[in-house]
Parts: C-alpha cells; structure tokens; sequence
C-alpha cells in the first residue's frame, strides 16, 4: 500500500507581538484515499466510516454532506484540474475512540505521473467551523529544492490572538518516508507565527498501526487539552491581546454539525 504512517512532531513558534514556542510529539496518517476500503478490510483496528478504535469517516472532511472525501474534494477544485487528479494523499489525524479534532489537515494531489497539481488545506477552529486553502504555487526556488512554497491570503478566524490581516506561505516536501510541512502568518512582510510538522513514515501496516498504537495510547486525545494549556500561557502569564471572533462570510468557511 501507499499509505503511511508518521510519527514526528508538531511545532508552534510565535514572534510577535510576544515570542512563545512549544514543540509537541504527535503522529499523523498518510492516507491514499484510493486505499480507504483497502485500509478498512486489511487493517483490523482500522474503520472506514465505520466504528473501531481509530477510523476515517468521510463525514468528517470538506462539506457537510453526503458523498465521500474524493468526490467531495474534486467538486471544489477548479473544473480544469478535476480531471487530472489520479491520486490524493490526506495528511490527516484519524479518529480514536470516536473521537478527533484537526487543527488542519493537507490534501496532496497528483496527477498520473505523480506531478503535484494542488496542494489543499482545510483548517478547523474551536468554534466547529472549517476553511478550505487552495494556495497557489509561488513563483522561484526555496533554499531546499525538494520543498514547494504556496501562498493564500488568510480568510478564516483560527486563534484569538490573531486577527484577520496577513497572508500564509506554506513550504511543504512531497508526502513519502519523510514528510516536513509548514505554515507561515506573514503580516507586512513580517512572519508573525509559523506551524510546523515533520515526521518519518512507515507503511501503514496492521503491524506498524499496533505499534504506534500501544506506544502512543492517549496522544489522539491531547490535541485540545494542549490548545488550551498554551492559550492560557499567552493570555494569563504574556498578556497577549484577545481578538474576539469575528462573522465568517467567505464560501469556503464550513459550519459542521455538533
């Protein structure tokens, strides 16, 4: 299979208006969304839409409703692009125990020769919301050539300590053994806050799933804990400015049920 598991960490860096840095271990799934009822006969801890210890369920992706993530995804994209996408690779959390929060997760896709035709981001709040990215290609080269830059103006309300003014780059390497991913928020031109995940791969194999499984039993279930705990460090302990949220207007913002 094509699908992959990683393991690595996730790591914020916050430079204005107060510097604030934490690193966090976490793992992440490379799923070929091509392979989900694969994925879902071979691996038996593993449920595609359906209830096991971890799980994809399509409802969890893009729009609120029916129709799985492939379909749902290419109905967005730009019509001259649907037809070429052969394979999407979804950098995502999965469920555990029923349960996920995604900060943000990234759809790589490819077309038949394994060119990149678009890298997507859909980004979660708090609030139960959704935005989906559709960066686009920046021009030149970066100082690693393996990693692509992409570029989008910001458009969804993610952190109270941020406002709405900026712009992301993403600088990303193409999801194989290795995978290094990050966002910067560049406000006139001064990078305000960068995210970043990197990570080494396995196959995910039903062994592999076991193993990160057992050395990582409740890591699924720290994300929000952890959002909060560094929240109130910036707020209580770096007085960082509060921005209440804001009305969401743009098309691509998405309201889930809760």
């Amino acid at each position: 299979m094509r699908s992959l598991i990683y393991t690595g960490f996730v790591e914020h860096t916050r430079h204005l208006p107060v510097c604030h840095h934490f690193r966090y271990p976490v793992y992440m799934y490379g799923i070929d969304i091509n392979e989900l009822a694969l994925i879902d006969k071979k691996l038996p801890l593993f449920g595609y839409n359906r209830l096991r210890p971890t799980s994809i369920n399509d409802a969890d992706y893009l729009e609120d409703r029916p129709g799985g993530i492939r379909q749902k995804l290419l109905a967005l994209l730009p019509e001259a692009d649907r037809a070429l996408v052969a394979t999407v690779m979804l950098i995502t959390a999965a469920r555990y125990f029923n349960y996920v929060f995604n900060p943000v997760c990234f759809y790589y896709c490819f077309d038949c020769s394994g060119q990149m035709i678009q890298l997507v981001a859909e980004v979660s709040n708090t609030y139960g919301e959704r935005h989906v990215y559709f960066p686009k290609p920046v021009p030149g080269k970066t100082s690693e050539t393996a990693i692509q830059r992409y570029s989008a103006e910001k458009a969804f309300h993610v952190s109270p300590f941020n406002n709405m003014a900026g712009r992301y780059e993403f600088f990303c390497t193409p999801p194989g053994q290795t995978i290094d991913v990050a966002i910067h928020l560049v406000r006139e031109e001064e990078k305000i806050f960068e995210a970043r995940f990197w990570g080494s791969g396995r196959e995910l194999t039903g062994a592999a799933h076991l193993g990160v499984l057992l050395r990582h039993p409740v890591m699924a279930h720290l994300t929000m804990p952890r959002i909060i705990y560094e929240a109130m460090r910036l707020y209580y302990r770096k007085h960082m400015p509060w921005h209440d949220k804001p009305a969401q207007s743009d098309p691509m913002t998405i309201r889930h049920r809760r």
